[in-house]
């Protein structure tokens, strides 16, 4: 019975350690507009409805950007586009022009909305969904839930090592002095 607790122990410990490991991986690849980027793949969440029915809020979006020449009219991506309030939002849309410029990055437009080729993230076509697990990420990522889901656990076992490499001393002290 204690080597299976221990073996479900050691389980939780490995599944911990992941969770903090790829949580700071995507914390510390953030680009300026807070989207993790590693590599060519942007991993974001989707924070609203308004990509239903393709995508579902707190899904999480796992894409590659692909070379400017790739993208065509009619093609499904997601994009950046500013607001008068200086925010940035994720967007998504069919590509419904592109003017092609010497020098200098494409002009992608969805709609009315024109955006160049560093704005765009990557088309929908090479996106994976994982569907729901949105808020898990929002919350790992989020200040307080960095804060007590990884430094206050990794704090706890730093000392509880510490406190028991020190009682094992004393005790080896104790046998030592018997």
């Amino acid at each position: 019975m204690k080597k299976v607790l221990t073996g479900i122990k050691g389980i939780l410990i490995g599944l911990w350690v992941l969770l903090a490991l790829i949580t700071t991986l995507l914390l510390l690849s953030y680009n300026k507009y807070h989207v993790s980027e590693v590599g060519s793949k942007s991993i974001f969440v989707i924070d609203n409805e308004r990509l239903e029915p393709d995508f579902n809020k707190n899904d999480i979006v796992i894409t590659k950007k692909v070379a400017e020449n790739k993208y065509k009219v009619g093609d499904y991506a997601f994009f950046y586009l500013d607001n008068p309030e200086d925010a940035v939002y994720i967007n998504y849309g069919t590509i419904t022009r592109i003017d092609e410029i010497d020098h200098a990055e494409d002009a992608f437009y969805f709609g009315k909305d024109s955006v160049s080729y560093g704005r765009l993230i990557g088309p929908a076509s090479e996106a994976k969904v994982i569907r729901g697990w949105g808020l898990v990420l929002r919350v790992l990522e989020s200040k307080w839930g960095f804060m007590f889901f990884i430094i206050f656990p990794t704090i706890f076992a730093v000392v509880y090592e510490i406190y028991s490499i020190v009682e094992e001393l004393k005790s080896s002290k104790d046998n030592e002095k018997d």
